[in-house]
């Protein structure tokens, strides 16, 4: 029986799905907890809470959605409750147990600059990831067809598709490299920011900026 033969390599294909994978794994959590729309303002930032052991904080505007999700005992509806009972943009945090906040114009603006590097490789991850998607997607069709030539035996249309699938999975490698670099500069970015927030926060406390939270019924 004679062995088929194609003109790519499965090796490269595997390696470039691993990519793939690898980047948007690392992609998602960052870009759920920190991307904003271009031109949007930061709604609501979070600690990193259950990766590097602090207390939960969040930023939050009037309107805003979303709450504290790093693993704090504060969620979305206490959150809201702190909403009505306070006007306007706030800074809430929780510290050695107990929760303040902090409404101070110059306080709130150091934690949105904390946080602008991380925003920034957000929205570019993100442009990246949805390339990704286009490609995946593409390759994916590739490999129904390469499905249907195999059973079919149809040695030239395999050849002619493992081809397109070699050519596909170039700029999805490139891509890969690329968000891989990128979220490593993220996570980097994103503990910069927890650690400058976490000193303003120190700070807030010391001087009196922050106030206690009000109670919540």
């Amino acid at each position: 029986m004679q062995t088929t033969r194609f003109p790519f390599s499965s090796r490269t294909i595997k390696h470039v799905l691993l990519l793939s994978a690898a980047a948007a794994a690392c992609a998602a959590p960052l870009l759920a907890v920190n991307a904003a729309p271009p031109g949007k303002a930061l709604e609501e930032v979070r600690s990193t809470h259950r990766l590097e052991g602090g207390e939960p904080y969040a930023l939050v505007r009037p309107g805003s959605r979303g709450g504290v999700t790093s693993g704090g005992k504060l969620g979305q509806g206490n959150l809201d409750d702190i909403k009505r009972s306070v006007q306007g943009e706030f800074f809430w945090f929780r510290k050695d147990g107990k929760e303040y906040i902090v409404q101070d114009a110059a306080t709130l603006d150091r934690v949105r600059q904390a946080w602008e590097p991380t925003e920034k490789l957000g929205r570019e991850m993100e442009k990246h990831g949805e390339e990704m998607g286009r490609h995946g997607k593409a390759m994916g069709a590739l490999g129904n067809d390469m499905a249907l030539a195999s059973v079919s035996l149809n040695r030239t249309k395999m050849e002619a598709i493992g081809k397109q699938m070699e050519d596909a999975g170039k700029p999805m490698e490139a891509l890969g490299e690329k968000m891989e670099a990128l979220g490593k500069r993220m996570e980097a970015e994103h503990a910069q920011a927890d650690r400058t927030v976490r000193a303003i926060i120190n700070e807030a406390v010391t001087s009196g900026v922050a106030r206690p939270a009000p109670r919540r019924g």
